[in-house]
């Protein structure tokens, strides 16, 4: 056992804690942006501490620090039980039952910590340099960035649980303005992998700058209910959305969309939603939670009927259930619940095949005022850019829409689901693959 994660249990439990818990963590951060081929802004960090949960009669105590010498640990104790007295005791505040905790491969790169800082620079510069050179019209790059980190856990209690795993992820983003006239249209493109070589620049540029030249002379449409095919990414957002309703924690407080529907439809058939903490290349994967509970996949919607929610130790003892592992913290927080890989199932059609099931319709390639949206109605009012869809092609490009509605209520009308999975950051680590609504009413002229 760690020699800091000894020294903690031993002192609580000699100072009246029933059960301990140590969550100790340390990483690196490495993120350069580019702005007019120049670094912006460049960070180099380390973090590291040690985070101490205490239990006596069911109520809990917590407290962290970042030093490791004596006096700093024997004040953490002595925090983390003094900060226990103040708490309401209650009998669902246990730690998890020591378990087998399986390994997985594939988290760490082993040519990550090889990468010299000064490629990670020329990196996020190439980025804007490529962007640039594409295409006249794109003349400048919003964001041009180069982002890693590794971190490495260890989980130590007083049940005898000893749990560690290390973890590195990277990825670029690029985000350009392309002008034609007086018209200004903006394209994002992302990619991710567990190293710097295992990143697509020109793919990424390439991308970015098609998504914003290809939006350029966009117009409205008038008003009309129509077919509307998902983006990747707009899919992705959309799910990233759904993330905190699955959370028991957010459903015992009353604060998911979700609540209370175990058992029902809340999408259409060929909708299966799934949270894979096992997932191969998932940045978010690990063997094990906050709490050192196996990680594993959790199947979240079946063919559109809710299966369940993702559980801590805490609600599924409040639930009479069973955890899911779906602890997420620091060592600065005590365990709560979230979504590792949250992944919508792709289907085996084309998204060209999917196109052409669509003679007049709209494609959405970006979604605007996500942060509008009400999490426990599932209400939202959002903004479109996209492309008009005729015969099953992209044709012209369209803005100034709006849409409004419910997102159980657009689940509950995809009619196809295409096999092209894309992953982003959005509140998880969210892939989707191109998804046909069957109608919506978009707002435009």
């Amino acid at each position: 056992m760690n020699r800091v994660a000894e020294y903690l249990i031993d002192r609580s439990r000699a100072q009246g804690a029933e059960e301990v818990e140590v969550f100790l963590s340390r990483g690196t951060e490495f993120t350069v942006r580019a702005f007019q081929a120049e670094v912006e802004s460049l960070v180099a960090a380390t973090s590291r501490g040690f985070g101490l949960r205490t239990l006596r009669e069911h109520r809990v105590g917590f407290a962290y620090t970042s030093e490791s010498d004596p006096p700093a640990l024997d004040a953490l104790v002595d925090e983390a039980l003094r900060n226990g007295r103040y708490n309401h005791p209650d009998e669902a505040n246990v730690l998890p039952e020591r378990l087998p905790v399986p390994e997985l491969e594939g988290l760490v790169s082993p040519h990550f910590e090889s990468a010299d800082p000064q490629r990670k620079i020329q990196f996020a510069l190439d980025l804007e340099r490529r962007a640039i050179a594409i295409d006249p019209r794109v003349r400048r790059v919003s964001d041009a960035v180069y982002s890693d980190g590794s971190g490495h856990v260890e989980i130590y209690n007083s049940r005898g649980l000893e749990a560690q795993f290390d973890r590195t992820i990277a990825y670029g983003v690029v985000d350009v303005i392309a002008e034609q006239d007086s018209e200004m249209q903006s394209g994002f493109a992302f990619t991710h992998g567990r190293d710097i070589q295992s990143l697509d620049l020109d793919a990424a540029a390439k991308e970015a700058v098609e998504n914003a030249a290809g939006l350029l002379g966009a117009r409205p449409v008038p008003t009309a209910s129509v077919p509307v095919v998902l983006h990747p990414h707009a899919a992705a957002m959309i799910l990233g959305l759904l993330g905190g309703s699955f959370s028991a924690e957010a459903v015992l407080k009353r604060r998911s969309l979700l609540a209370g529907k175990v058992g029902q439809a809340v999408a259409a058939e060929m909708v299966t939603i799934t949270d894979d903490a096992r997932l191969p290349d998932g940045l978010a994967s690990r063997p094990f939670d906050g709490e050192g509970v196996a990680s594993q996949r959790n199947e979240l919607i079946r063919s559109g009927v809710l299966q369940g929610y993702l559980h801590n130790t805490y609600t599924a003892r409040r639930t009479k259930g069973q955890s899911t592992g779906s602890a997420v913290r620091s060592y600065k927080s005590v365990p709560e619940v979230g979504v590792s890989n949250l992944v919508l199932t792709p289907g085996s059609i084309s998204r060209e095949a999917l196109l052409g099931q669509v003679a007049n319709g709209l494609h959405v390639s970006q979604l605007h005022g996500l942060n509008t949206v009400n999490p426990v109605s599932g209400d939202f009012s959002l903004g479109l850019t996209g492309h008009w869809i005729e015969n099953g092609q992209l044709t012209r490009p369209v803005r100034e829409l709006t849409v409004a509605g419910n997102l159980i209520e657009v689940l509950k009308k995809v009619v196809a689901v295409a096999s092209d999975i894309r992953f982003i950051f959005a509140g998880g680590f969210c892939g989707s693959p191109t998804l046909l609504i069957e109608e919506l009413p978009v707002g435009g002229t």
